[in-house]
């Protein structure tokens, strides 16, 4: 298991491969990155200007000389609560009546100036759509499927699944011909991972990624933490580990890869804290499967989704939800985003990627997704 701290530049080793497919990997990690900046860059700018402009519309409703009343009472009442709880006194303090009390007086204070919560909270929930919307995962995303549920389409799919396992070699002068399957399976030698952040000041993102090539364990943990939220905060964490090895196309065409993953772990984890009564958020969790062919002819990666957390709360709420099966086989059928020549030797790669996204009003945010995959083959042709 290793814990680095790259944000856009993926780390990855194709030393024992063919130079051929190694050139061509490092061309086209080098468009990748150039390509990841530019994105990158894109959500951090549209983040930041959706933060302001909700902040700016929020000032406007409250007025300037309200708003700085608002925010100076915010911040005494948060240190107020916080020397409440202090032992020995704050060992028998009930925190919920506490914090309830704490509410109170901001609500007062909207009161008293004829400011509407509802209001407030309606820029807030507006704020959570837009940043949604510059926060994507992407395009070449379609559904992973459950093994056991999907038997028949997995059956259908290679010659390979009637077979028991481990598979028997598959005959090479089979009527498939140039788009016949080959099977790779652990150990493997090569590996790719990477971590991109966007955040404003108040968020800390992080990930751990897990990486043992050799036996096929993939994982991803990404962590986005807010524990002191301003007006409007964000942040996404994006990163992927994966294996990697090397394949000859026998024809030319668009990669087709079928891969069975068993489950190790799929864990969303939520806690929030709503600080005021007008305070939202609105935090998603989506994990994939990924297959990539690191070729200048393939644009970008593609993703089979396995498994979403979508929550919007403006309560103090705590969510735990594993909704795979650990020890389970689950499937993906995907293909490149672009062909590759025959006979030329490129770098696959097969692993999991988690993108996790959260906006905050006020919404003080722990959220972590913990997903472990053992990659037990990958299947690879040459689409017809």
């Amino acid at each position: 298991m290793v814990h680095v701290f790259d944000t856009c530049k993926a780390i990855r080793n194709f030393s024992q491969f063919p130079a051929e497919a190694q050139r061509s990997a490092d061309a086209a990690a080098k468009e990748r990155e150039k390509r990841l900046r530019k994105i990158t860059e894109k959500r951090r700018s549209a983040a930041a200007k959706l933060s302001a402009k909700a902040s700016d519309r929020l000032r406007r409703l409250v007025g300037d000389d309200n708003w700085a009343d608002l925010r100076d009472l915010m911040r005494q009442e948060r240190l107020t609560f916080r020397d409440l709880l202090q032992p020995p006194e704050g060992l028998a303090a009930s925190y919920d009546k506490l914090n309830e009390a704490r509410k109170q007086k901001a609500d007062a204070f909207l009161r008293s100036r004829d400011i509407r919560r509802d209001e407030l909270a309606t820029i807030g929930t507006e704020y959570h759509e837009a940043i949604a919307d510059v926060f994507t995962a992407g395009e070449n995303i379609s559904a992973g499927f459950h093994l056991s549920k999907n038997l028949d389409k997995w059956l259908s799919l290679s010659p390979f699944h009637d077979r028991a396992l481990p598979w028997g070699v598959f005959d090479p002068d089979d009527s498939q011909g140039p788009h016949r399957w080959e099977v790779f399976r652990p150990p493997f030698f090569g590996f790719n991972f990477g971590f991109v952040p966007v955040h404003n000041d108040n968020f800390v993102v992080d990930r751990i990624h897990t990486l043992n090539p050799s036996v096929g364990d993939v994982g991803i943990s990404i962590t986005m933490e807010d524990s002191d939220a301003g007006d409007f905060d964000y942040a996404s964490g994006d990163g992927f580990s994966a294996v990697a090895f090397a394949f000859v196309p026998p024809t030319t065409g668009l990669v087709e890869v079928l891969i069975d993953a068993q489950c190790v772990e799929a864990t969303h984890r939520l806690e929030t804290e709503d600080e005021w009564g007008w305070s939202n958020s609105r935090t998603g969790q989506q994990n994939f499967l990924m297959f990539d062919v690191l070729h200048p002819n393939v644009a970008e990666p593609s993703y089979a989704q396995m498994s979403v957390l979508d929550e919007e709360t403006d309560e103090d709420e705590s969510f735990l939800q594993e909704k795979l099966t650990r020890g389970a086989h689950y499937f993906a059928q995907l293909f490149s985003a672009g062909p590759v020549p025959a006979d030329q030797s490129v770098v696959v790669c097969a692993g999991t990627r988690s993108f996790d996204i959260s906006g905050t009003n006020d919404v003080s945010i722990d959220s972590t997704s913990e997903f472990r995959w053992f990659i037990s083959s990958v299947e690879v042709r040459v689409s017809p």
